[in-house]
């Protein structure tokens, strides 16, 4: 039976806050050959690891980070209140360099770095993609960018050696086109969006999905895909139909 290859989607977010360092590097102590984490800006353009513009999900506290400059997240702690209501995290929201350092002391690991549609927007493409290559050089052998933004991928395709990835929102004709211009290393996708088991669209490209957490569907997807995300990936990776 084919084995598929697992990616830690956005850290053993099952056990810990998303985007943590604490998170990243259990997954990488539990084995994984492979994570995803998010990027976005502050408002004085430091690029940080983090899924929302909003503040008050994975940290309890409100603001943007769109109207806050980095020294103002110093005392604000990632702990996922909704999700871990009775554990406590003291995690510091981390920037993309502390991530990069942590990726170089797990050489053999392989990096999915996925900008934010929002500070793209925001700050524009060429100021975020220009910061985030400079930032993701040192791990430029481990790195594959990935976005849903198509200007985005264009931008590190056009300006840099890294692989890309491309983020589907829709499984449709559109995206399929979209696809076949951009001519991504990757494409990724939620699960839910292909029948189960279904064989996605051929290409000169590997595919992604997410979130899986069932070690029998990740089977039955690894027939037709490279890789499977997951936010379990410790308890997957010892499934005895994935060991």
């Amino acid at each position: 039976m084919k084995m598929p290859l697992l990616v830690a989607h956005i850290g053993q977010m099952e056990s810990y806050p998303e985007n943590t360092l604490l998170g990243l590097e259990a997954a990488l102590q539990c084995g994984a050959s492979y994570i995803e984490f998010d990027v976005q800006s502050t408002m004085d353009g430091v690029l940080v690891v983090f899924h929302d513009v909003e503040l008050k999900r994975v940290t309890g506290v409100a603001g943007n980070l769109f109207e806050m400059p980095f020294d103002a997240l110093g005392l604000i702690r990632v702990s996922e209140p909704e999700r871990f209501p009775t554990r406590t995290f003291c995690e510091p929201i981390p920037t993309l360099s502390d991530v990069v350092d942590l990726l170089q002391r797990y050489p053999d690991a392989t990096a999915f770095v996925e900008i934010k549609n929002e500070s793209v927007d925001w700050f524009g493409v060429d100021v975020i993609c220009e910061q985030l290559l400079k930032e993701i050089k040192p791990i430029q052998q481990q790195a594959v960018v990935i976005s849903f933004h198509k200007e985005a991928i264009r931008y590190v395709k056009d300006h840099s050696p890294f692989k890309t990835g491309y983020v589907l929102e829709r499984y449709d004709a559109q995206h399929h086109g979209f696809a076949q211009q951009l001519k991504p290393d990757y494409l990724i996708v939620n699960h839910t969006k292909l029948n189960k088991g279904e064989a996605p669209w051929g290409g000169d490209w590997e595919w992604m999905l997410y979130d899986i957490t069932d070690p029998e569907l990740c089977c039955e997807y690894a027939k037709h895909v490279a890789l499977i995300e997951t936010r379990d990936i410790c308890s997957m990776l010892k499934h005895p139909l994935l060991a």
